[in-house]
């Protein structure tokens, strides 16, 4: 196995277990997605839940322990795998991907992951900041951060 699949599958794992972790027994949970965004100095991750048909933020996910200090816990856990992945990618000599979209289908544990090595943020790039990112991956089935936008 080359090493930028061996540092993917690691992160992967990671990710999918943390949210995983996170939902629990959250009922009618069938799918996590978890974006990850690191360019130009600055970094987010998060993990989004599909319960009932609605893809919802971690706050929002109904049957999980949901409070402010749990969820902060995961997106720094999932933040500290991609800076992990990002070190491990260096250390390889491979640019690391400036953003990563995973999808995590629950029943059957079908995994699909998508990076991205261009920069899409900053001037020229695209008009909403990282922690909008999902927007731009899940379009209107994306939990809207700023309602009416």
């Amino acid at each position: 196995m080359d090493e930028e699949k061996r540092i993917l599958q690691e992160l992967a794992s990671s990710w999918v277990s943390l949210a995983a972790e996170y939902a629990g027994d959250a009922p009618g949970v069938t799918a996590y997605y978890i974006y990850g965004s690191d360019e130009r100095g600055a970094s987010t991750a998060n993990a989004y839940f599909e319960q009932d048909g609605v893809v919802v933020f971690p706050s929002d996910l109904v049957g999980t322990d949901a409070s402010v200090g749990t969820v902060r816990e995961m997106q720094s856990l999932l933040m500290d795998d991609m800076e992990a992945a990002a070190d491990a990618f260096t250390a390889a000599g491979i640019p690391a991907p400036t953003e990563y979209r995973l999808e995590y289908i629950v029943e059957g544990g079908k995994l699909d992951f998508q990076l991205s090595r261009e920069e899409l943020y900053g001037p020229g790039g695209r008009e909403k900041s990282q922690i909008e990112g999902i927007e731009y991956w899940l379009g209107d089935r994306a939990p809207k951060l700023i309602p009416g936008d």
